[in-house]
Order: C-alpha cells, then structure tokens, then sequence
C-alpha cells in the first residue's frame, strides 16, 4: 500500500494531513480510467473536465491503466479551484503533472497547457517543438538536450514559483530551469481555468495522456522524486487521524481514502520514560476504493506527553511511517522517575511529575551528601517535566561515581539514585 495511488486509484497509506514527508494532494486530478466517463475527476480531487472537440479511450501505460487520445482542435477546461496566490491578483504557484506518449515527436507541435480564457486567443504555454522535440517556449526557453522520444510515456511535471523559478522534471529528475516569469505574469499565471492540450492554430498534435493533476503549491524536488515515473506510484495523505484522551484512555482514529495491498496497521507509541514500542495491530482492507475508517483504545501506563504513530505494511512487508500525534496526559501522583540514561556519560534526563501545583527544588548530590548543583528551584504548575543534568557543564567535571538526585514539592520529597560512568 505505501500511501500511494496507483494511476488514478487512491491508495492511501499513513501520513498526517500535516504531513511533509510525501506529496501533497492535488486540486484537480484526472486518470481517464473510466472509459465510460473519461472527463470524470478523481473522486474528492477537483470537478470534471469539459471537453471540447473529441477524445477517443486508449490503453494506458500499465495494464488495467487507462488513457485517452486526443488531437488537433480538442481540448480539456478546468476549473481548479486554486485562489489567487504568491503576492498577485492570479495563481503564481503551482504543480502541473501530465503522463503522456506522442508517436511523432518531430514535424509536429504538441501544447501541454493554455492560460487565455479564449483558447483561440492565443499560442499554449508549453510545447513540444516540431523540430527538436525539446519542450518549453521562446518565452521560458526549451529544455535541451532533453528531447521527447516517440512512443514513449513520461511523467511531466512544472514546478512553478512566479517571480522565483519555472522548473520542468521529467520522471522525478529535474531536467531544465525556464527562465523565471514575473508575478501575474500574462501567460504563466492562472486565472480560474485553465485549458488542457489545446492551441489557437492547430498547434495541439496528437498525443496520449493517462493522468493529470494540478497542485495549489511549487512541489519540492524531493515531492517530485517521490512521484516518480510513469506507472510508479502517487503518494497520497490519509485524510484523517487523531488521539483524544478520555477517561485516562487514548482513542486513536484514522481514515484512509483506499488502500492496495493492505496488510494493516501497527500502532506504536513513545513516552517520556519509553522509547517507540509497539501496543497493537489492526487488520487492514487489503485492497478497496472506499472509505475506511480505522480505531485503537490505548491505556497508556505513563502520563505527561504520549506520542503515537502508525507503521502501515503491505502484504509483502513493505511499510511506510505515519507522522506522530501527541496526547498530554495529566499526572495523579507526585513522582521522581528514572534517569534515563543509567548509567550515563555525560548527561542523563531526569523526568518528574507534579499532581498539583507547587514550588520545585531539584537538586543534585554526590555520594558523601554534598550539593553539587540545582537544576530546580521555582514554581511550577503541574504537569509532567524533564530537566537535563550534565556532568561537564557549569564548571563541573565529575568523576566517575555515584550520584543522587532529589526532588521536592508540597512536603513531598523523592530521591533516586545515578551513576555516572567515563
């Protein structure tokens, strides 16, 4: 599963709307799957393309993938929702991702994408040049030496920051820097649609396309990579997943938009005294392209922070991480807890809890009763904390040896022991 969509199948796998660790979903998306409705958009990504002129379904680059053909004097509009963005009045940044195939890449114009509300207004955007087979414009420059090959499919993506950079990636490697278009620029910028492999004087040659999709931000090249080529995978967002506490119990929640291949789910979770472990396991959908929706009651056996994440593996042991959510889980009981490390070298972490508030001392000492230093003393509300002591800091170089430290609120006093080992 991998958090991925599989051309134009949403395949979700873990990762939090928050997320920064795999590509962002598309605003508008369009597989062509459905031969029976081929201008329909990915469910949930966008509205429908309307098609002018004709388009005939085609074999897609992978079996069970579907395309379309479309030639000169037709065209797609979209309405893709992206509101005015990058310091103009029209959208200034943007992805634009095509997966297409020509058979004659010489002799023949092909155009990508039109701005102009009138198609027939003016030349596209972005071309394949009859004579090189280059892409681009005069205006943005052509990406030689990379040249189209025929009958080959690639993944195309424009990664475009008005003002800062026009970036083409063929497959997921970058292959040419466009010159740089100014903010609200007459032809780089978008208005509320935008044309799809149209052009005003038959510039528009025949050509394949499996998917398209556009994105409302500049991906990073690193989102890029991650796209990778055509018939590889699309990495998508789970569309929800959250921890809430009640009752001292922490329910964990999380939907996925479809899944391929889906072992399941394994939870794990991390606190101040433990490292990432796993609680728990739930079976997932295996392959589906409805909802699912996911839950685990935890009973955490530590209070302060609780972080949680989820390890989605597919059937064959591939597995990809979640991004961490966090509950705080308020303490019952005044508590000294555990150095960790023990023993240490230079520095161990000292953690404590405090039911109510208080003032705090917590202070260290050797082995014969002598203060070594204070690394408490101030009022605290309560909560969960943890202090850092480090034995070369603040003057100090200690040896070797035994160490305690002490923690004090409210009357209450609690010792544990430290040993200190270079």
């Amino acid at each position: 599963m991998k958090l991925q969509v599989l051309r134009g199948f949403l395949v979700a796998a873990i990762v939090l709307l928050t997320s920064v660790s795999y590509a962002q979903m598309p605003q508008g998306w369009w597989s062509f799957d459905n031969a029976s409705n081929l201008t329909a958009a990915v469910p949930g990504y966008g509205t429908d393309l309307v098609l002018t002129g004709t388009h005939t379904a085609v074999a897609g680059p992978t079996v069970g993938n579907g395309a379309i053909s479309i030639g000169p004097g037709s065209y797609y509009t979209a309405t893709h929702g992206i509101a005015p963005n990058g310091g103009g009045t029209k959208v200034n940044q943007y992805t634009l991702m095509f997966d297409f195939k020509v058979a004659q890449a010489l002799g023949m114009w092909h155009n990508f994408f039109q701005t102009d509300p009138l198609v027939t207004a003016n030349d596209g955007e972005y071309f394949i040049r009859s004579t090189t087979g280059a892409m681009g414009t005069l205006d943005l420059g052509y990406t030689t030496p990379f040249v189209v090959a025929d009958n080959t499919w690639y993944r195309l993506i424009l990664s475009v920051e008005n003002g800062n950079y026009f970036k083409a990636y063929i497959d997921g490697q970058l292959v040419f820097d466009h010159n740089v278009r100014p903010v609200d620029d007459v032809r780089y910028s978008l208005a509320s649609v935008i044309h799809l492999l149209g052009d005003d004087d038959g510039d528009d040659g025949l050509i394949e396309i499996a998917e398209i999709a556009i994105w409302n931000t500049p991906l990073s090249a690193a989102a890029i990579a991650s796209l990778g080529a055509v018939g590889t995978v699309l990495p998508v967002e789970l569309t929800s997943f959250a921890a809430t506490q009640s009752s001292g119990n922490i329910l964990l929640q999380w939907s996925t938009a479809t899944e391929l291949n889906n072992n399941g789910f394994e939870i794990q979770r991390k606190d101040q005294q433990t490292d990432w472990r796993v609680i728990g396991f739930v079976k997932g959908n295996g392959t589906t392209t409805n909802t699912q929706n996911y839950s685990f009651v935890d009973v955490p056996e530590n209070t302060g922070t609780i972080s949680y994440r989820l390890k989605q593996i597919d059937f064959n042991g591939t597995f990809a991480y979640s991004d961490v959510v966090e509950v705080e889980i308020a303490p019952t009981k005044f508590e000294l807890l555990n150095n960790y490390p023990n023993p240490f070298n230079p520095s161990t972490i000292i953690a404590y809890n405090l039911p109510v508030d208080g003032f705090v001392t917590l202070k260290i000492y050797n082995s014969v009763g002598e203060l070594v230093t204070e690394l408490v003393n101030d009022y605290q509300s309560a909560g969960s904390y943890k202090q850092q002591f480090n034995s070369v800091s603040g003057g100090n170089n200690l040896a070797s040896g035994i160490y305690f430290a002490e923690l004090r609120a409210n009357e209450n006093v609690q010792r544990i022991k430290m040993m200190l080992v270079k």
